[in-house]
């Protein structure tokens, strides 16, 4: 899966960045915390992407659906909806307006033009090596999406920091068995 990386600068460089941006703490903006945060991660060698920014990127399918996906880590499924200039993927096909924020991401997407286009696809499971010991519902999983009742191959495990910056905590290829078990919990 391609991803929109923040890997303009080597960790030494936003190493130095980073300590500029602690010498000017009591300045920072919630912007600089942000900017700040993400060149911390970056110095320690870790991967930044932006996932929204990688879910355009990657285009629409000839059904007129997105081929990344994003969803909370600890949703079953997720939705797509889309109202013209954006999309949105819910934890329900209709979203209600007291729906969760952490559950509804919305694209900027100028490029759609259809006024209601949907879909329907499985949000891989975090395998239990990999999961997170406790707050998976803090986390989201960025995967090529299935708009159909097929289980999801090589998802991403992110932790958001705000904006669409996003941590890489985990990249993962679903095993056949893993993909076998979860795909017969959908028929049955």
């Amino acid at each position: 899966m391609k991803v929109e990386a923040l890997t303009q600068i080597n960790r030494e460089q936003a190493r130095d960045l980073w300590k500029k941006y602690q010498t000017h703490r009591a300045y920072q903006s919630p912007a600089d915390a942000e900017i700040a945060a993400i060149y911390k991660r970056i110095a320690q060698g870790k991967t930044v992407i932006r996932a929204l920014q990688s879910i355009r990127a990657a285009g629409l399918n000839a059904e007129g659906l997105p081929k990344l996906a994003i969803a909370r880590a600890d949703m079953f499924k997720v939705f797509w909806r889309t109202n013209r200039g954006h999309g949105r993927f819910q934890e329900e096909r209709w979203s209600r307006g007291n729906a969760s924020r952490s559950k509804n991401i919305q694209v900027e997407w100028p490029e759609i033009t259809a006024q209601h286009r949907e879909g329907e696809a499985i949000v891989p499971i975090v395998p239990v090596h990999m999961r997170p010991k406790r707050g998976l519902q803090n986390y989201h999983i960025l995967w090529e999406a299935e708009w159909t009742k097929t289980y999801p191959v090589d998802p991403y495990l992110l932790r958001r920091f705000g904006g669409d910056a996003w941590l890489v905590v985990a990249a993962w290829d679903l095993t056949d068995v893993e993909r076998a078990v979860m795909s017969s919990r959908l028929t049955s």
